[in-house]
């Protein structure tokens, strides 16, 4: 493979994917960007995309089948404005940024997941835990502020995952096989008999070890460590309905994660890692006057987490909502929630820790003239911890066709500590009780339109401003490794994101996505100085065909303009510590592939290839003597089959 010249394999990927010949297919099965669909995370009802004041991306069962993605993650990777950042080693925590911000509310169903204890990072979940991606119906990725109608967790923005309802009998099992010791095995079965329905899933992930190409040395090397990493996952939902309009249901979700795992490519120990998390949760919906949508959940979620010590968080909540449709033009949506967690970090924190929050919102959306429409949100909460404050949120759509519309939206901040930031304590790292939360407001402009027939144009641009962000940073000058959390005077982030979808043919469609970013930091109101552990320019390029018997897909990805000197991240009392360097290489590229074959209506066979090119770049900052400390899996690739029944 390196004797091969890149561009000449390259080009002879996109006319692979390209000439494949078959029976044409329906233009609107490359449809990428649909501005007369409808969501529901932007206003916590149901909307369509070209009224929606949000810039906001939906990735649809359909395509998530087509390009046989493997987990939500990866899904996600392909969402322009959305970053995930793995270290490359399975275990540890992966985590997703939205408009570069971690602070990022995940949701299933409308349902919290985020951990209240947190991490050392501003992540609040790891995206390991996710379900399983063959129970997902559509992904909402909602990017920007969205405390007035979500609260603390929805900094960067919310990932909304949808999953498929049980209103009809089909199943499939899924195996497949590949480089590094990999397996994947996954089943499912659903049905209805009269008003019951069932839902049935469980898939197990494996793989043995890790390889990666040493930006140092320009060769491909092993972590010290084997992984031994799996990820078990079982699901189980059942749907009652009790009338015409209201159904009852009833789920449980296991998630169980384990392996080996080295601190980074330059430790050698080995550390054991095991996370489990048990969800049951239960929510009844109805439907008032044949519009008026409601509904109550109740949701109990438990997470085990061993790393060198035992953590154990265990959250109650209680979410209740309810539309109300005030006239053709002007719906409203109230509603409140409650939350307790108990958490206890062995070794860590002095003793359990428990925190609650209670919130009441109500959302407005107003089309107030043919072609303008307000949403306008209030949101009222009381933590246990941080106190109470309010946050308001207003956009304004303007829609000049089916196919086009611009937007503005604007939004409060209000980011409660979590317990690692208030109580953790050990020989290197402290938590911080008087923290204060993070306050601050954002703003978004964008527009959307469809140029001709075949092509797709987004763009917008995003900013925002934080007051008391809380990061963990160095108080110790002569000991770099020592870290408390602790609330700096200011952060901005400003950036912009541009889209383009356009079908070649019934057969062939491109698309394409640049993101910049700028993020700033004043510690200490000693003056801005720039983040430099974040990547400013990234780029996707998709090239993507079906026939009906053959899905294939090319993927680009690359960033630019990295810092590759020290970095002035760490600092206390206007201290800055400059030894660490964010990226060997100030930019990077690298290429992904995935072919699916169709062989009959019921089974299909798929390839994956990534970093096809095997390039070495990380999704995370860090380095160590020219070497990154977290970098990116070698070439690898996977082959399995899928049988539908």
């Amino acid at each position: 493979m390196k004797k091969m010249n890149k561009g000449m394999l390259m080009a002879a990927l996109i006319c692979g994917v390209v000439q494949w010949g078959g029976t044409p297919v329906h233009a609107s099965e490359l449809q990428e960007f649909a501005l007369d669909e409808y969501v529901v995370t932007a206003a916590r009802t149901e909307t369509k995309l070209v009224d929606t004041p949000a810039n906001i991306s939906v990735v649809d069962a359909q395509t998530i089948e087509e390009r046989h993605y493997q987990d939500v993650s990866e899904v996600l990777k392909d969402v322009p404005g959305a970053n995930v950042l793995d270290n490359g080693n399975g275990a540890n925590e992966k985590k997703i940024m939205l408009n570069g911000d971690e602070r990022v509310l995940i949701m299933v169903d409308g349902r919290r997941l985020n951990f209240d204890m947190g991490t050392m990072s501003r992540s609040g979940y790891d995206m390991n835990m996710l379900p399983d991606i063959g129970l997902v119906e559509r992904i909402e990725v909602l990017k920007g502020a969205s405390g007035a109608l979500y609260g603390s967790d929805a900094v960067g923005g919310v990932v909304n995952i949808i999953t498929k309802k049980a209103d009809r009998s089909y199943g499939k099992v899924s195996v497949g096989f590949g480089s590094h010791d990999k397996r994947d095995m996954s089943a499912m079965y659903s049905f209805k008999e009269g008003k019951t329905g069932v839902t049935v899933s469980a898939a197990k992930e494996k793989q043995g070890y890790y390889k990666y190409r040493d930006a140092a040395t320009d060769s491909t090397k092993r972590w010290p460590a084997d992984s031994k990493y799996e990820n078990e996952k079982v699901s189980l939902l059942v749907e009652q309905d009790v009338t015409e309009e209201s159904t009852l249901a009833i789920g449980y979700d296991y998630n169980k994660v384990e392996g080996w795992n080295a601190y980074n490519v330059k430790s050698s120990y080995p550390y054991p890692i095991e996370k489990k998390t048990e969800n049951i949760y239960l929510k009844y919906d109805w439907t008032i006057n044949g519009s008026d949508n409601g509904y109550i959940q109740y949701y109990h979620n438990e997470l085990e987490y061993f790393y060198e010590t035992m953590k154990n968080e265990k959250t109650n909540g209680i979410d209740l909502q309810q539309e109300v449709n005030v006239s053709d033009d002007n719906k409203l949506v109230i509603g409140t929630s409650w939350r307790e967690s108990k958490v206890y970090n062995i070794g860590k924190y002095a003793e359990e820790k428990k925190i609650d929050n209670t919130a009441f919102f109500i959302n407005d959306t107003w089309e107030f003239a043919p072609t303008w429409t307000l949403n306008a949100g209030v949101r009222y909460d009381d933590h246990s911890e941080a106190g109470d404050e309010s946050t308001l949120s207003a956009g304004l759509n303007k829609k000049f066709d089916e196919n086009s519309h611009a937007y503005i939206n604007w939004g409060q901040i209000f980011r409660t500590p979590t317990t690692d930031d208030l109580y953790y304590i050990d020989t290197w790292n402290m938590g911080n009780p008087d923290l204060k939360a993070e306050t601050g407001e954002t703003w978004t402009i964008g527009y959307n339109t469809k140029v001709g027939k075949n092509t797709d144009l987004g763009i917008n641009y995003f900013e925002s401003d934080i007051d008391d962000a809380i990061d963990w940073l160095q108080y110790d000058p002569s000991d770099s490794y020592k870290v408390r959390a602790t609330n700096i005077a200011k952060q901005e982030k400003r950036g912009m994101e541009l889209t383009v979808n356009h079908k070649l043919n019934d057969n062939v469609a491109l698309t394409g996505s640049y993101t910049y970013l700028h993020v700033k930091n004043n510690y200490d109101n000693n003056g801005f100085l720039r983040d430099y552990h974040y990547m400013p320019n990234t780029y996707r390029v998709g090239i993507h065909y079906t026939d009906g018997k053959w899905d294939s897909n090319i993927w680009l990805r690359a960033g630019s303009g990295g810092s590759t000197s020290k970095n002035a991240r760490y600092g206390y009392a206007g201290y800055v510590d400059y030894n660490s360097v964010s990226y060997c290489d100030s930019s990077y590229w690298t290429i992904d592939m995935a072919i699916t074959y169709k062989a009959t209506k019921d089974l299909s066979f798929y390839a994956k290839g990534y970093n096809l090119f095997n390039e070495a770049y990380a999704e995370q900052a860090g380095t160590t003597n020219g070497s990154y400390d977290y970098p990116a899996q070698s070439r690898r690739f996977i082959v399995g089959a899928e049988y539908k029944f």
